[in-house]
This record gives structure tokens, sequence and C-alpha cells, in this order.
């Protein structure tokens, strides 16, 4: 049989090929653009493929990212505060008793204010912001005990929040606990509702001062956030400024919308925070197992001691036979063969099969003693030469 053999033909060949392959990328791309031009012509389509759901921005993107971004959040919330108190204070407050009913949406003592609407709308994007952190967070490979759900708890708080906000349902409280307890506490009652409240708000503070602490500033934003509600509760209550009522007023708006401003703002830092973990961006932050050396190591007990190291909450037991040696031990006398010892070896009796007899020898261990026997007359015949 005869074999083809390479010449001009293969060569031609492989420039073919090699031009093929070539030509391949622009020729799929035309390829693609017309099974594409006839795809959109038969389904009716209007938009093209880059309005598929694939190569749109996920919904995570919205997370604030840059600290320009935040920065100008920051600055934004503080003026829209100020702005609120401010018309307050300037406008409705010099202005005659007719045109306050018509102004009514800048009193900040009358229900439906704008000041109660900044404080529904920012604990509506808290609510937002809740789940797009829940999004990236359930997906994190060391919370083995499903601490993200925490998150979907948050998001609801945000949205009952929102709403109580809006509609001031919390007074709802106030007659309740009079009923049920038949106690008035400072005056009218109007603390129960607070205390309810602030049991509640105290609660969800801590368990997201838990969740949020890998981020620093996540979690001075929070702290905030909770001295702004603490300084509410004691404008409205305090003794002393009961004469003043525009500072009280003023002073206890200020502080709840900055607590709820400095909550969100907060939880916009921590999703930044998961965010960039989740994209590699940023260096998870995880907790390093422990190692202490014990304070008086136990001697050595033979060449099987061994000593514990403390690794977490395990004990872990190291061999001494891995620990570098640290003096150099002799060598080991190398054992000399001889007739006597190999017959000792091999004829050593075990374990008898039957009870009354030795257990007689393998054809293995025959072949070996002979093999050994021979070894043993060479060496006997080289030692006389």
């Amino acid at each position: 049989m005869q074999f083809r053999q390479s010449g001009q033909g293969d060569e031609r060949r492989r420039r073919v090929f090699r031009d093929e392959r070539l030509a391949a990328p622009g020729r799929e791309a035309s390829e693609a653009d017309d099974s594409r031009q006839n795809r959109e012509d038969a389904d009716d389509r209007v938009y093209p493929d880059a309005a598929l759901a694939q190569r749109q921005t996920p919904i995570t993107s919205l997370l604030p990212q840059r600290a320009l971004t935040l920065v100008a959040l920051l600055l934004g919330g503080g003026f829209a505060i100020a702005g609120i108190e401010l018309l307050y204070a300037r406008l409705l407050v010099g202005l005659p008793e007719s045109l306050h009913a018509s102004l009514a949406v800048f009193d900040l003592t009358a229900r439906g204010n704008i000041a109660h609407w900044f404080a529904s709308l920012t604990l509506v994007i808290g609510a937002a912001t809740s789940m797009l952190v829940y999004l990236i967070r359930r997906h994190r490979l060391d919370d083995y005990r499903g601490r993200y759900r925490m998150w979907q708890w948050a998001t609801a708080c945000f949205m009952i929040g929102s709403f109580d906000a809006a509609t001031g349902a919390r007074a709802i409280f106030q007659p309740a606990m009079i009923q049920l307890t038949g106690t008035k506490l400072l005056g009218d009652g109007a603390v129960w509702s607070v205390l309810l409240t602030g049991i509640a708000v105290t609660t969800c503070l801590i368990r997201l001062a838990i969740e949020v602490k890998g981020s620093r500033l996540a979690a001075s934003f929070l702290g905030l956030a909770a001295g702004s509600y603490v300084g509410c509760v004691v404008t409205n209550f305090h003794p002393a400024l009961n004469a003043a009522e525009l500072a009280r007023v003023i002073a206890s708006s200020a502080t709840l919308l900055a607590g709820h401003f400095c909550l969100v703002y907060s939880v916009a830092l921590y999703g930044r925070h998961v965010y960039q973990e989740a994209q590699g961006t940023r260096r998870a932050g995880r907790t390093k197992p422990v190692v202490a050396e014990p304070s008086a190591p136990k001697k050595a007990r033979g060449p099987l001691s061994r000593r514990t190291e403390v690794v977490g909450s395990k004990n872990v037991r190291v061999d001494a036979a891995h620990e570098k040696p640290t003096t150099d031990s002799a060598p080991a006398a190398v054992p000399t063969i001889s007739k006597t010892s190999i017959q000792k070896t091999v004829s050593a009796p075990a374990e008898p099969a039957v009870v009354g007899g030795p257990r007689p020898m393998s054809k293995a261990e025959k072949r070996r003693l002979r093999k050994l026997q021979r070894r043993q007359d060479r060496q006997d015949d080289d030692s006389e030469d």
C-alpha cells in the first residue's frame, strides 16, 4: 500500500485553510447581521438586540459607588432638611393667621406637611436600598446561618416607617395603651406612642448595627441616626423647651429628619461596601482563626509524643515527628545479614492456624528464604577470597 506524501498539494491546502480562517470573523459577523435582520423582520420587532434584558444594566448598579455621588447625596439631604426648617421659620411664622390655612403644607405642626413627605420619601428610598443590598448579600458564601434575610425585614420596617411618617399612624398607640393600662404617662399619655415606637426603632438599630459593623463609615452614620432619634425625644419632652415653642418644633422636626436621612445614608454606604466586595474591588473582611501556643509545653514521651495547638475553638494534635529536630541524631546502625537471623526472621512462628501445630511455610516464604540463602553464600565466598 502506498501512502500519499506531502508536496505542493498539501502546501496549497494549508494556504486555503489559512485564508478561510482569516476570512471567518467577517463572514460570521455578516451572517449574524443577516440572521438578526431576518429574525427582526420575521418577529416584527421594533427594538434591536441591544434592548434585550441580558444586555441591560443590572438594578444593583443604582447603589452609589463614586465618592462624589456620596458627597452630593449628603449635601443634598442636609440642604433639604435646612430648607424645610427655614421655610417654616422665615415664611410661615411671620405671615398672618388668614394665610396659614393656604400654606399649611409648610406648617410643621400640621399633619401632611412637607416634612412628613420628605420623611416618607426618605424611608421609601431606604426600603429600596435595603432590597438592593439583599439581592447582593444573599450570595455571600460564608453566610452559613442565612443572616442575609435580615435585609428583607429591614425593607418591611422601612415601608412601615414610611407609612407612619406620611399618615401619623403611631398616634393610635396613645388611646389604645391608655385603655389597656388605665394610666396616662406625662400628662395626656402621648409618651405611650413614643415609648412603643422607640422600643421598635431601638431593636432595629441594634440588629442593623450588628450587620453593618464591617463598614466603619456606615456604622458611624448609624450612630448619628441613633443620636438624632434620641435628640428628637429629648426636644419633645424636655421641660426647658416648653416655653420656646418655635425652637422646640424646629429642633424636633430637624432631628427627626436628620435621623431618617442618616439611617438611609448608612444603608446606602453599606450597600456600596457589599457591592464592592461582590465585584472584587474591596477585600472581604473575614475573621481569621486565632492560633495560641500552650503556656507550658509537655515533656516528650518517646518518639510518638505529641503537642496540642489551639486553632479557633478546636484542639489540633500534631505529631512530634513533624517538628524540625534541633540536634542531629546519630544514624541508626545497619543490621548485618546472617544465616541465623534469616532463619529466625522467616521461621518465626506467628499465630498458629491450627491449635497444637506450627504453621507451615508458604511458597513465597520458601522462595524468599532460598534467595536470601544464595545472597549469604555469595557474601561468604567473597569474604574468603
